[in-house]
């Protein structure tokens, strides 16, 4: 009787164990697909927005592509 109820205890403590651990992967899943925000800017050409990091800046303003940066420098 002795050696069922070590391996009763054993699966008890390794569902407990699954238990936890699934937890907190679900809690790291869940918080790595949260969107990462990116701050819009206008182009000062035509006013398109886009994300400041896929948009080219010249004197302080923001263009939506090199074309608009040059037609919109001079």
């Amino acid at each position: 009787m002795g050696s069922v109820s070590k391996l009763l205890f054993l699966i008890a403590a390794a569902v407990v164990i699954y238990v936890v651990l699934s937890g907190i992967a679900r809690k790291r899943r869940r918080h790595d697909r949260s969107p990462q925000v990116e701050s819009m800017v206008p182009c000062a050409y035509c006013r398109l927005n886009l994300p400041r990091s896929e948009a080219f800046e010249a004197s302080g303003r923001f263009f939506c592509s090199e074309e608009h940066r040059r037609l919109g420098s001079s």
